[in-house]
């Protein structure tokens, strides 16, 4: 699995965190062409 960090060996702590952004974090892609972030809890 790739991870998205510039750290060497992040820590488990470091990865647990970038996993619920990424859960949370979504891009919806809208009728015109554009895109809209959306972050949900």
């Amino acid at each position: 699995m790739k991870y998205f960090t510039q750290l060497q060996n992040p820590s488990e702590r470091t990865l647990e965190i970038v996993r619920q952004i990424a859960r949370s974090y979504r891009v919806f892609k809208l009728s015109d062409g554009s895109l809209m972030p959306l972050c949900v809890n």
